[in-house]
């Protein structure tokens, strides 16, 4: 009977710190590329609205700041597999590391994708 409480606590404290910590994002959040167009929210975007993200992304993709943070994440992704990995807990250090590289690669594609 406590137990079953308990964890009834534990599974309301982690519901209600998800919900307000992490941000959910859903497909109507991000932009899909298919055969009937650029869809947002839902909504096809003008040709206009198309023409202006290509040349943001093309200018994002080309600047200098774009290229300081990236090269800034990699960085403290290599310095997080290498030098800073603790011996005990090594192969969290380096799947974490993993992971930024790897968000960086997935931005770095929708750039590509999205500036041709």
């Amino acid at each position: 009977m406590l137990k079953r409480i308990k964890n009834y606590w534990i599974a309301y404290f982690i519901d209600r710190l998800t919900t307000k910590l992490l941000k959910a994002v859903s497909e109507k959040d991000i932009l899909t590329m298919s055969s009937e167009g650029y869809l947002y929210h839902s909504r096809k975007l003008s040709q206009e609205e198309i023409a202006a993200l290509k040349d943001e992304a093309r200018m994002l993709k080309d600047s200098f700041l774009w290229k300081l943070m990236v090269k800034e994440v990699e960085y403290m992704a290599y310095m997080r597999m290498t030098y800073h990995a603790k011996m005990t807990d090594g192969i969290n250090d380096i799947i974490f590391g993993k992971a930024l590289f790897y968000s960086v690669d997935l931005m770095r594609k929708f750039l590509k994708n999205l500036s041709t």
